[in-house]
């Protein structure tokens, strides 16, 4: 009997184990937009608006987004939304992420902004995705690539005279 119980708790321990190692593929992000919602001599708050994208041939439930962001290789501001959301198999979502920075790295990036019409931008960050403790996992994401200097963003460029 006692052997009988060993096994059925070693078949129970690898089912365990086997399921641990099952990790989905991490949902793809890209920026899809970056507006400025306030700017003042102190501090800028910006709206950054995220694509994703699920792999996987099951649904993603996504507890939180967190993310730093470089604009001209400017470290811009970080943010992280809290807000779960469901992302279906095989399909798109989109999520928005409250941005602030300081009056210091607005400064850095104005300076580098003259005579240009796009921005580079570098958005590293993590997605928590899953269940509760143990069964949830979080992955590192990263993005890069450029926005046009268009619409609020236009605000950052210095005056020429």
């Amino acid at each position: 009997m006692t052997m009988t119980r060993t096994a059925i708790l070693i078949l129970l321990v690898a089912g365990l184990m086997a399921c641990a190692g099952i990790r989905p593929a991490p949902p793809e992000v890209q920026l899809s937009g970056l507006e400025i919602t306030d700017l003042s001599l102190s501090h800028a708050n910006f709206l950054a608006r995220l694509q994703l994208y699920n792999p996987n041939g099951v649904s993603l439930d996504i507890k939180s987004l967190k993310f730093t962001l470089f604009l001209n290789d400017v470290r811009i501001a970080d943010g992280q939304s809290t807000k779960s959301l469901t992302l279906p198999a095989e399909e798109n979502g989109e999520a928005t992420i409250r941005l602030s920075s300081s009056f210091f790295n607005l400064f850095q990036l104005t300076r580098k902004l003259q005579g240009q019409d796009q921005i580079a931008f570098n958005l590293n960050g993590e997605v928590k995705v899953g269940g509760l403790g143990i069964l949830s996992t979080t992955v590192p994401i990263e993005h890069e690539g450029t926005l046009p200097l268009a619409g609020t963003l236009n605000r950052l460029r210095p005056e020429t005279s």
